[in-house]
């Protein structure tokens, strides 16, 4: 098969051509029978013809199938825009020159521009386009012209399909077809079915009933078809018995059976009266006797209809508390007619969950309502055995692991019977009172967490370790999750010491013991040694879980034991004893404690106790004693780790000695160094140790010079050496070279004491600024007065302040840290140094220097020069008012040392918003200076002199402020408040036409010139307002300075109150002001009288778009018709009328009184609008009650069908047409059938359902 398109079809795509590559040249054959011509290929060479050009849009970017896809939408697109504009036209019924001339432009842009773009297969030839631009040129003038169509009428009715909304009168786009379609107009049929015998029915939906707490009558609907009873029986089986009881029905009860007969007779509605029968015990009800008004029985059903005991439920268990993995142990009871179905819900910390159970029913139970036997067991009337029925009980266990602590709630929610009867209970959320359930609903449970319990701190490689007698803590360590109260117990085994294995285990002595803790920090004692182990841990109801390390070894260590040896310490000089030397050896448990008393020459009320730790079991101590004399040792107590303060008795532990302590000296309180002054005497304290008297050497060493010194027969323990005056600067040593007591002993001494000597005193004087004593300085500034200090800081210096008071000179104290610091000083006098101390020694003063002069140098001063229009008043200056704009000064006077430097505040307080603060300053070189004061904007300038400072005092704090106060008004001003806006008035004057608004700014009264420019004449009219009093007017000029057409109006001037004037700029802001004729409206037809539905046109003159005010049922309203054109469709009933009318161009409300009645449709309702179905017996009368509304006389056609059935399409059987003057009229009727009304007229409109035949159907016609 070759490549080649077959005859007669269409060619290639230029898409398809450009996948397969470029086609190969068909035969001659082909191409004459090719009715179309081969579209251009992408890519192929460009041929000299325009007609097969490339198209202007290239196939790459948009490819040919997709080209032609847009041209022909946006041509269809053009095309319903044009259908659009003539349904608009046919609506309004005229025609437009102006849509015409709209569309041939359009179709000639569309027509011509197509062939440009050079579409494949869209390539028209120009005779073509030429004829086809003819055809559519005389299609626009047949549309826009409104010229009648022969399909005219079947596009408008396809389109209303589709939009089928008008513009209504109340100015909302309503549904055409909704008006006059209103199936409200015509509403209710009375169907009458002639009924058999009549019947009775017990309960025909077999409702099940029940009976309990709430519930104390079951109502049971009975039935009455056609037939009023005299006499009725309801038999009742007892469900435990089998006993069959006859109630026949009260006479009160037949009455009220009667009553609702006759009152649904009267009605007209059905005669099937409803009883509801009050069944007050439980038992299986059907019917038994019932006679009707002709003692004749009447015929009925009897099925059973069971009235049992309404199910309940309940929820019980043995306990409420729980323990974590604990079974819940609860037991739900239901009692009802089995099979029973309860639903209860449990809840964990506020978490619902819903369960169920069902088929709930005793072992061994049967019952007809299980099987497919259940609906003849039901309806059969005989004395069957119904104690299946009965209400029984059924014990529901349930057992689930309770694995989350909190709060655990199980509650009953519902509970289903055999026969569908639900009992259900409201939780307090669902409840409007909040009240909670029974408690035999709700079943709470404390799940509680399990107890841990361990061994802290002690195992059996670490025992624990107590002293004989003595008790310790089992270190247990308790611990439970997320509760308050910790109180537990613990058991334990023990096993004595002696009877353990060898192993470590317990062996075959244990004894039980058991402790029980107020919280967790509550642990039990232990004593006897041996081994414990945990065995359990209660908290509450639960038993916990005992962890390891669980098993503690308890031993009683050695008491601890001392063993002392002691010997002699010689003194080396006269051979006696000095001291004892004591070795211990210890047992026990380290670190060891040892306290022993020392009683020195028997004196036991002055004895001291010491005391020894010893870190090991071996320790050796002397006891040298300083005092000569009998001297005890006596060791009462020792302790280690474990036992503490045991007592030691026996002679082994009191050490006695005779001590004579060789002679010595000391320097006491000596700190190595000691600073003096020069000429000062030094005093030091030496302390003896030995037999007096002493005799006692020492040496003085100066400047390598060294002066010995010796003190006899000293009877005393301490002795003072007390230097000569030290006169000479530099380091003295004193020290002590032997000492020697009662026995001749000489000893050698090596305690000595360093004393350093200032070389001179300390002196203090003024120095000088600027070579002299005195200083002037600006007031109020700190002067720093220079010092010349020597000696060692800091320095206490006293002075006095002579500034020639009364009261006399001023002593002060100042402490200085620098040799040459300086004095502060703020005032000025005589400053006079009288006293000098350094860190250690008294100095003296340079009389010379001591006095120093303090002055302070003259303030600068400001004043206000006095001068015309310049006056004095409370708190300042003021200087008279100015305009706005106008040049005004003042000077001032400065006093002191130039150059000045004056600052001061310019506040500006307009009159309306907040203020404005500027600062400014300037220099001034001279006694007097001038101020420019500032005029440029209007409102109460105060100008506030802040600061003065001249040569010597940049800031003068004691500077007074001078105040100078201006008020400067404001050049009134007039503008329009619209600038720029064009006011549009009628020739003639109308009540509330807009006014020219203004906006005044100054002072009133204000005098204001406007000027007026027409059109027509090149000089402008002047226009002088009366005198305004306030800053807001409105002008409204008066119609002899305007005239028909457009004018120019603009501010000239204005002049205010204060006398301030201004003059408005030539080209600034202005209006314009339009004069016009009013425009007028005309109604298309003279009737007054109009319908719902109908519409209602008029015709307006002058320049479109207009503005039309009406009212509708005394409400009014506004409507814009934007062509000369205004049509409305009537929706309601009212009365409308059109009272102002305004143009475009104008504006102008133009007061018109065209005034329409719109009268409501007809309607008329069947039955008081109702579908009632009346049965009755052959031979009797129902009476048809027609009710009607409008404006009678009445006129209506009804139908009388047959009644629907299923599958059948219903008959008219007859047509009856009559006429009423009131507004209700009965027909009686005997026969059966469908009675409806299918057209209703009045005085002024009419309705019809009925159908006709040559226009379109169902459409309800309106005729007047």
């Amino acid at each position: 098969m070759t490549g080649d398109a077959p005859i007669g079809a269409f060619p290639q795509t230029p898409v398809a051509s450009s996948r397969r590559g470029p086609p190969p040249r068909p035969p001659p054959a082909a191409m004459a029978n090719n009715p179309l011509p081969v579209a251009p290929q992408q890519g192929a060479p460009a041929r000299s013809n325009s007609s097969t050009s490339a198209p202007l849009i290239p196939l790459h970017i948009l490819d040919a199938p997709t080209q032609r896809f847009y041209a022909v939408g946006i041509y269809f697109a053009f095309l319903a825009w044009k259908i659009f504009d003539w349904v608009q036209l046919v609506e309004e019924d005229t025609e437009s020159f102006w849509l015409f001339l709209k569309w041939i432009a359009i179709d000639c842009v569309l027509l011509f521009g197509l062939p440009e773009l050079r579409i494949p297969w869209l390539e028209l030839s120009q005779p073509f386009v030429v004829g086809l631009f003819f055809c559519h040129a005389i299609f626009d003038w047949m549309l826009m012209f409104n010229i009648g169509l022969p399909w005219q009428t079947w596009v408008l009715g396809f389109i209303k399909v589709f939009y089928d909304r008008e513009l209504a009168i109340s100015e909302h786009n309503v549904k055409v077809s909704n008006i006059l379609h209103n199936s409200s107009l015509i509403m209710g049929r009375q169907v009458i079915n002639i009924l058999p015998e009549g019947s009775v029915v017990l309960n025909p939906e077999l409702t099940p009933f029940c009976l309990g707490d709430d519930r104390r009558i079951a109502s049971i609907p009975m039935f009455f078809n056609a037939t009023v009873p005299i006499e009725v029986e309801i038999i009742r089986t007892d469900l435990d018995t089998n006993v069959q009881e006859v109630i026949k029905f009260t006479k009160s009860q037949i009455r009220e059976i009667e009553r609702s007969a006759k009152k649904q007779a009267h009605a007209g509605e059905q005669t099937v009266v409803q009883f509801e029968y009050p069944a007050k015990k439980p038992g299986a009800y059907r019917l038994g006797k019932v006679l009707d008004e002709y003692k004749l029985e009447v015929q009925r059903t009897t099925p059973l209809t069971f009235v049992v005991s309404c199910p309940r439920a309940s929820v019980s268990s043995p306990a409420s508390s729980r323990c974590i993995g604990d079974l819940s142990d609860l037991s739900l009871q239901v009692d009802g007619t089995p099979p029973l179905k309860i639903v209860y819900s449990r809840s964990i910390k506020g978490k619902d969950r819903s369960f169920h159970f069902q088929s709930l029913q005793p072992d061994g139970f049967s019952s007809p309502l299980i099987g497919s036997v259940r609906s003849t067991i039901l309806t059969a009337p005989g004395d069957e055995d119904i104690s299946w029925a009965r209400s029984q009980r059924v014990l529901v266990g349930l057992n689930e692991s309770m694995h989350i602590s909190g709060n655990w709630q199980y509650s009953v929610d519902e509970v289903h019977d055999a026969f569908g009867n639900v009992v259900k209970y409201a939780s307090p959320a669902d409840d409007p009172e909040g009240k909670p359930k029974p408690k035999h609903l709700v079943q709470n449970l404390d799940v509680k967490e399990r107890p841990r319990a361990q061994l802290v701190g002690c195992d059996l490689g670490n025992p624990l370790k107590v002293a004989k007698g003595e008790s310790k803590e089992l270190p247990v360590r308790f611990d439970i999750e997320s509760q308050d109260d910790t109180a537990h117990s613990l058991s334990w085994v023990f096993s004595p010491i002696d009877t353990l294995t060898k192993n470590g285990d317990h062996g075959e002595v244990m004894i039980s013991g058991k402790y029980n803790a107020r919280n967790a920090h509550d642990r039990p004692r232990i004593s006897a040694p041996g081994l414990y182990t945990l065995k359990s841990v209660t908290a509450g109801s639960c038993d916990g879980e005992v962890q390891e390390p669980s098993s503690c070894l308890l031993l009683n260590p050695l008491e601890p034991k001392l063993t002392i040896r002691t010997e002699d310490i010689p003194d080396t000089c006269a051979g006696n004893s000095i001291g004892l030397r004591v070795d211990m050896d210890l047992i026990g448990t380290p670190p060891f404690y040892v306290r022993y008393d020392v009683i020195s020459n028997g004196q036991r009320q002055s004895k001291r106790s010491e005391r020894v730790k010893i870190d090991g079991l071996r320790y050796q101590m002397e006891l040298v004693p300083q005092v000569s004399g009998h001297h005890e040792y006596i060791f009462t107590h020792i302790g280690d780790a474990i036992y503490k303060g045991q007592k030691l008795t026996g002679p082994e532990y009191v050490l006695e000695q005779d001590v004579k302590p060789a002679a010595s000296a000391f320097i006491k309180h000596s700190e190595g160094q000691e600073s003096a002054c020069l000429g000062d005497e030094v005093a030091v304290d030496v302390m003896f140790l030995g037999q007096p008297p002493f005799t006692l050497e020492w040496e003085i060493v100066h400047d390598g010079k060294r002066k010995q010194q010796k003190a006899k027969d000293i009877q005393e323990s301490e002795y003072r050496i007390k230097t000569v005056p030290l006169t000479q600067g530099g380091e003295y040593t004193l020290a002590l070279t032997s000492v020697q007591d009662q026995r001749g002993c000489r000893n050698f001494l090596k305690d000595e004491h360093k004393i350093s000597v200032r070389r001179q005193n300390p002196r203090a004087a003024f120095g000088q600024l600027e070579g002299k004593r005195k200083a002037m300085a600006v007031d109020g500034e700190t002067v720093k007065l220079p010092l010349r200090l020597t000696g060692e800081g800091p320095w206490k210096v006293s002075y006095t302040l002579d500034d020639g008071s009364s009261s006399g000179p001023k002593a002060m104290v100042k402490t200085l840290r620098n040799d040459n610091d300086f004095l502060d000083v703020r005032e000025r006098g005589r400053y006079t140094i009288t006293d000098i101390w350094d860190a250690q020694c008294h100095g003296v003063i340079d009389p010379k220097a001591s006095t120093f002069d303090v002055d302070w140098v003259p303030r600068p001063q400001l004043s206000m020069v006095l001068s015309h229009g310049v006056k004095e008043i409370d708190g300042g200056y003021s200087v008279e008012d100015v305009c706005e704009g106008d040049v005004s000064g003042f000077e001032v006077d400065l006093r002191g040392t130039p150059p000045y430097h004056v600052k001061y505040e310019v506040q500006h307080q307009p009159s309306q918003g907040s203020s404005s603060l500027s600062r400014k300053e300037f220099d001034a070189a001279l006694g007097k200076a001038s101020i420019q004061m500032d005029t440029a904007k209007a409102g109460l300038y105060t100008y506030k002199f802040s600061s003065l400072a001249d040569y010597h005092y940049n800031k003068d704090r004691k500077f007074k402020p001078l105040l100078v106060r201006q008020t400067v008004n404001r050049k009134p001003a007039a503008s329009f408040a619209k600038p720029g806006q064009a006011f549009k008035y009628c020739k003639s004057e109308q009540l509330g036409e807009d006014k020219i608004p203004i906006t005044l700014t100054g002072i009133p009264p204000f005098a204001l010139e406007v000027e007026i420019k027409h059109q027509s004449s090149p000089i402008p009219e002047i226009y002088r307002t009366p005198i305004i009093n306030s800053n807001s007017y409105e002008i409204q000029i008066p119609r002899h300075h305007l005239r028909l057409g457009t004018q120019q109006v603009r501010i000239r001037g204005v002049k205010d109150g204060s006398g301030c004037r201004s003059m408005s700029e030539v080209g600034g802001p202005s209006i314009q002001v339009q004069l016009y004729e009013a425009p007028t409206i005309y109604p298309l037809e003279t009737r007054q009288d109009y319908c719902v539905g109908e519409r209602i046109s008029y015709t307006l003159s002058g320049t479109p778009p207009f503005e039309v005010w009406y009212n509708f049922d005394g409400v009014e309203r506004k409507a814009k018709s934007p062509t000369t054109s205004f049509r409305r469709i009537a929706e309601t009933p009212g009365e409308f009328a059109i009272t102002t009318v305004s143009d475009k161009a104008s504006e102008c409300r133009a007061p018109v009184n065209v005034v329409k009645k719109i009268h409501p449709m007809p309607s008329v309702r069947i039955s008081k609008g109702r579908n009632v179905r009346v049965d009755i017996h052959e031979g009797g009368e129902v009476e048809i009650l027609f009710e009607f509304g409008g404006t009678p006389p009445f006129e209506f056609t009804y139908t009388r069908s047959t009644n629907e059935r299923r599958g059948v399409k219903p008959q008219v059987l007859e047509t009856r047409h009559e006429v009423s003057d009131e507004y209700s009229m009965v027909v009686r009727a005997s026969q059966e059938g469908t009675y409806e009304v299918v057209a209703i007229k009045d005085r002024f409109c009419a309705f019809s359902t009925q159908v006709d035949t040559g226009k379109e159907k169902a459409q309800k016609l309106l005729k007047y």
